[in-house]
């Protein structure tokens, strides 16, 4: 695991500020990657390119990025782990390919002078995020060619900007603007995206012309031209004929399973999980004890306000497998004494990952350089109570104007008036944003001083990279599973746990992932989905009793901090505070605060504002 940068600039102009740029950046990166830092200026200095590494697989020396082929004709910079890296390694062997190290990075840039760059991404099973530079194949100027890509569920980021000629990339956001080598303005679209999605849908930032790269493709710059390609598309799997023989399935599942867990334990660096208790983190427990020839690793966050603590059912999973167990109490004065720290943190603002943040301070604390968390889970075997909603709710969503205006569909299911009116909109994303909408697009126009028109245009923009012929043809389960895993998981679990675990130089790896499980998952008849008894029987079933019952029907209880309690006793002054920076009418902020105290606005619209004034 690694930062990543480059410069790679064809109209010449400026060349004489790459050196330095490119030094800020792998400076700006050095939080990911402490163990070991590189950079490789081409001959012509029309290409820079620049590597931190985080060191778990190959120790040595043999692993330093950018690495070369031996005739130094390919050169790669890569971020991530590729679990099926041995395998490969194995075929390009037989192929006549010689190996001076034990990485995984080496696979990669063997694997592209074999296969070529779509067949290489089509055998990777991992997460990765990369740049290619082929010096053999050259354009008629003399320059090379460039392929930047990324994993199929966007687990690693990549950020890019294009203009001019002047292609500049990197692992997050704030090394581009340290680079002072292109024009830095802000986009005023993310703070409208921001706050109705509460993160940033692929591919905005917060820079105009800086984006990111999305999940499952790849950039090449050939001639001058860039090119965006999609290499994996998940939709074609909850397309196809679904499978519903549940002995079939059960035993298939369990297999996958133990197949992914295991190669996700691939390590030089001590290992370990996250427990915080639930069911997925506990399976990905259960199956690992299995898998592993030693005692494994766990750890978990505990709390003083025992309403919010989850430490009899870490105990019991713990007991049960016999793990070195570790808590890391983490307190209300930790949380506000770190809050600067966890600004510093966020790349690109995001309503979560503060849980992240300290569960990846104690990971590094005690020692694991790699963790395994359960991220992803509730996402491909539809465990949020939403699942058992999105029948009758999109039933609603079909029906005839009066009846969606009777409040009482609202109240039925716990939902505030506003945001059920996304209803009212026959679009796939505001059906949506329905379950996982923020702000409504009238309060974020009342709150930006901006209109309604302005606030649309934004939607409109993100709407344009849904496929909603096809998504109309699918079960409203497997449509809200791929929302879910396209939009939610990818835009801000995924990235929330990228930035707040690499600001502490840890590792975090997502078993529940791999593209061959979830894949088969997509194939499965959605109605074995779901259940009313008890959450994601695909997964608990085809673990075959290995979970404690106590964990399969306690109530479902989200991985959360008591931030609720803790921003109520003490988080005034942090929010008047950004009240004032960001210019929010007064009589609205005392509204909202109001609202929050007696219970009837969630804290994450506090924090949201609060996050949103950081980044000013």
């Amino acid at each position: 695991m690694c930062g990543i940068a480059g410069i790679y600039n064809l109209n010449r102009e400026n060349s004489s500020m790459m050196s330095g740029s490119i030094t800020r950046m792998c400076e700006a990166l050095l939080h990911r990657g402490p163990d070991d830092t590189g950079i490789y200026e081409s001959p012509d200095k029309e290409l820079y390119l620049a590597h931190t590494r985080l060191s778990i697989i190959d120790l040595s020396a043999n692993a330093h990025q950018p690495m070369s082929d031996r005739e130094a004709g390919v050169w790669i910079s890569y971020n991530g782990q590729i679990y099926n890296y041995q395998q490969l390694q194995g075929e390009l062997k037989m192929r006549g390919h010689e190996f001076r190290s034990q990485s995984d990075t080496e696979v990669i840039l063997c694997g592209y002078k074999e296969w070529g760059i779509e067949g290489l991404l089509k055998r990777l099973r991992g997460m990765f995020a990369f740049v290619i530079c082929d010096l053999r194949q050259k354009d008629p100027s003399g320059r090379p060619k460039i392929f930047l890509a990324r994993d199929r569920f966007g687990i690693k980021p990549l950020y890019y900007y294009y203009e001019n000629q002047v292609l500049i990339f990197s692992s997050e956001v704030n090394p581009i603007i340290k680079s002072k080598f292109i024009p830095i303005e802000n986009n005023p679209e993310a703070e409208i995206a921001f706050l109705i999605f509460g993160h940033l849908p692929s591919p905005l930032t917060t820079i105009k012309n800086v984006f990111s790269l999305p999940a499952a493709s790849y950039i090449s710059i050939e001639n001058g031209n860039k090119k965006l390609v999609k290499y994996y598309d998940l939709l074609e799997s909850f397309s196809v004929c679904k499978i519903k023989d549940c002995g079939q399935i059960e035993g298939k599942l369990l297999s996958l399973l133990n197949e992914a867990v295991q190669l996700h334990l691939v390590s030089d660096v001590p290992l370990g999980f996250f427990l915080s208790g639930g069911i997925d983190s506990s399976a990905l427990v259960a199956l690992a004890s299995k898998a592993s020839p030693v005692t494994i690793n766990t750890l978990s966050v505990i709390f003083n306000e025992q309403e919010y603590s989850e430490l009899p059912f870490q105990r019991l999973v713990s007991k049960r497998y016999r793990t070195r167990h570790i808590e890391m109490r983490v307190t209300e004065n930790d949380f506000f004494k770190e809050m600067e720290n966890i600004f510093n943190a966020i790349d690109q603002p995001t309503v979560d990952g503060v849980n992240t943040y300290f569960v990846s301070q104690a990971a590094k604390q005690a020692g694991l350089k790699v963790m395994l968390s359960g991220t992803g889970g509730d996402e491909i075997f539809c465990g949020y109570q939403s699942f058992k909603q999105v029948r009758f709710l999109r039933a609603i969503q079909q029906a005839p104007k009066f009846l969606k205006q009777m409040g009482v569909f609202a109240g039925l299911f716990n939902y505030k008036w506003k945001k059920s009116s996304y209803l009212f909109n026959n679009e796939d994303l505001y059906f949506y944003l329905t379950f996982r909408g923020l702000f409504v697009p009238e309060d974020v126009a009342i709150m930006l001083g901006i209109s309604r028109k302005e606030v649309a245009e934004v939607l409109t923009q993100v709407m344009l990279a849904i496929p909603r012929r096809e998504l109309s043809k699918l079960d409203p389960i497997d449509w809200l599973s791929f929302m879910e895993i396209n939009y939610y998981l990818q835009n801000q679990l995924l990235k929330d746990t990228d930035f707040m675990s690499m600001h502490h130089a840890v590792e975090t790896r997502v078993a529940f992932l791999d593209h061959i499980l979830v894949d088969y998952l997509a194939s499965i008849d959605p109605r074995l989905k779901v259940r009313q008894r008890f959450p994601k029987p695909l997964l608990v079933k085809s673990l075959n009793n290995m979970l404690p019952k106590e964990i399969v029907f306690r109530k479902k209880h989200g991985f959360t901090f008591p931030f609720d309690l803790w921003l109520k006793q003490r988080g005034s002054e942090l929010f008047r505070n950004a009240v004032t920076k960001i210019n929010l009418n007064q009589k609205y902020a005392d509204t909202l605060w109001r609202k929050f105290q007696n219970g009837s606005l969630d804290w994450s619209r506090i924090w949201a504002l609060v996050v949103m004034a950081s980044k000013r």
